[in-house]
């Protein structure tokens, strides 16, 4: 509004264009405890208010009959992708001016199984979905996929694990005022929030795609009235691909929603921890090892590092006491029966037990790198995570 106010004093004439269905202007902490002193202290209309309108909203509060006219002719997105934003966001007042040619897959939805699969504004089953499930089914050039998300710990965590290559992740308000051909978005949350669920930020982030819009949520029960859930249902009712992952996680089972299916699993499997991600972990391995039909191999849980790292010489001073310690243990190990040489180590990682920045994780990456100097295979799975039973077959594989 003051970088507004200031052009406007120069100006004879002024035609203001925006569109008061997008994301409002974002200020800071700061400047929103500024406005709050203003409008406090001083009599002045709301309209005035630069913590609550922008420029454009600002003027039509302030002068209420000023002339107005609506950009109606829409030339961005396929009409099967805007036409929503059409009926939800203005009334059908748009006139779509792209072409609907047939094409297959314009708008699709990928739903995670049923579970608690979000932490601190971060889906690793999400981004699962979206590295194996997703991005390696579309053809088309890197430069022209946009990934959205709601929130900066999840953008920062793609950015993270997707390989540099041209596909652009941000969050919507990073994204408004520009487009790409595919736009994958991700809403992160087990229950959507009103924030996620905003009406100007779903106008802004489903508006950036122009061909193809791909929808990645939670499988979990919703809101009956509901921005997101009035997309799936538009999806669905337009003949378009709603499915469920086929991506699941043998720690899914720790979730409250799979409480009795988690005793009874347990019940058919020996107990060798005080945890049940331990549990289900043996569970899973034993049954990996059976399937294998390696007779020759065995796994034990909770094996002392000190017992398989007898000579230190190759650690530092750090790494030496910590690797002699009698309670560092490898959560478990996989040997030859036989030649008793063990063939792969394997830790179970809780996530905010171990999330990067803890002492936990310090303690991981001196394991790591104490395995690494003795030629000792590893593989870590986080109880966030998932296909853990074809992860470590394929560890499996690529050693014995």
């Amino acid at each position: 509004i003051p970088t507004g106010a200031l052009a406007l004093s120069n100006a004879k004439h002024a035609v203001i264009v925006g569109d008061s269905k997008q994301l409002p202007n974002v200020i800071t902490d700061e400047d929103q405890k500024i406005a709050d002193t203003i409008f406090k202290s001083f009599e002045l209309p709301q309209g005035y208010n630069f913590a609550e309108n922008s420029f454009l909203s600002s003027l039509c509060k302030i002068i209420p009959d000023v002339p107005r006219t609506l950009l109606r002719e829409h030339y961005r997105c396929h009409p099967k992708i805007i036409n929503f934003c059409n009926q939800k966001f203005y009334n059908g007042n748009l006139v779509i001016m792209t072409k609907d040619c047939g094409e297959s897959n314009v708008l699709s939805v990928i739903k995670t199984s049923i579970g608690n699969h979000s932490r601190e504004h971060m889906n690793q089953r999400q981004i699962d979905i979206l590295t194996t499930e997703v991005l390696p089914k579309i053809e088309s050039a890197p430069s022209s996929i946009g990934i959205i998300a709601p929130y900066n710990n999840q953008v920062n965590e793609i950015k993270t694990q997707l390989p540099d290559n041209g596909i652009t992740a941000a969050t919507v308000h990073k994204f408004q005022g520009r487009e790409k051909d595919t736009i994958i978005m991700i809403t992160v949350d087990d229950k959507i929030s009103d924030f996620t669920d905003d009406p100007y930020l779903l106008n802004v982030a489903i508006s950036r795609a122009k061909k193809r819009l791909i929808l990645i949520t939670s499988g979990n029960e919703q809101a009956d009235v509901q921005n997101i859930r009035d997309l799936v249902d538009y999806i669905e009712y337009q003949n378009c691909s709603v499915t469920d992952s086929a991506l699941y996680s043998v720690f899914d089972y720790l979730y409250s929603q799979y409480t009795q299916a988690r005793q009874d699993y347990l019940k058919k499997h020996k107990r060798v921890s005080a945890y049940d991600s331990e549990n289900l972990m043996y569970a899973l391995i034993t049954e990996v090892l059976s399937e294998s039909e390696r007779n020759d191999l065995d796994v034990i849980c909770h094996q002392p590092l000190n017992m398989i790292i007898r000579n230190p010489h190759l650690l530092s001073d750090e790494e030496c006491r910590y690797a002699m310690n009698s309670s560092t243990h490898l959560d478990f190990l996989i040997f030859n029966k036989i030649s008793k040489k063990p063939l792969l180590a394997i830790e179970v990682d809780g996530y905010s037990f171990h999330k990067f920045g803890t002492r936990q994780a310090e303690r991981d990456r001196m394991k790591n790198s104490i395995l690494d100097k003795y030629g000792i295979p590893y593989i870590r799975f986080a109880t966030n995570g998932s296909n853990e039973r074809e992860l470590l077959k394929q560890k499996l594989d690529s050693i014995s």
